[in-house]
């Protein structure tokens, strides 16, 4: 049972990096791409939310250990991944960062 849900986090985790990228990169073009509700960027610019969208993206996804970066590596992942995913939902990955969310969560079980 752990075992699956260790594989169904790390799948959520993975699918929310590429998602919180992906919504990253049309922050930074201009083209936000919303699902669920807006809360404001705290009067930050589209570039400057985009670019942190794209950084807590790329850290979740080191940390879960779909990519491999060594300078955005942390030790005790599952938490640094949920801080990951919230920042990632405040930031603008708005359904990226609840799957990085959820899958942290199923990590930790």
């Amino acid at each position: 049972m752990a075992s699956d849900a260790k594989k169904i986090g790390d799948l959520l985790i993975l699918l929310g990096g590429l998602i919180g990228l992906i919504q990253g990169i049309l922050l930074v073009a201009g083209m936000p791409f919303v699902i669920l509700p807006d809360l404001g960027y705290f009067g930050l610019g589209n570039l400057i939310v985009g670019i942190l969208a794209i950084l807590f993206s790329l850290i979740a996804l080191v940390n879960s250990g779909s990519l491999k970066i060594s300078a955005l590596e942390f030790s005790n992942k599952w938490l640094i991944v949920l801080i990951m995913g919230i920042l990632m939902y405040l930031f603008g990955g708005r359904i990226g960062g609840v799957l990085v969310i959820l899958g942290s969560i199923l990590l930790l079980l």
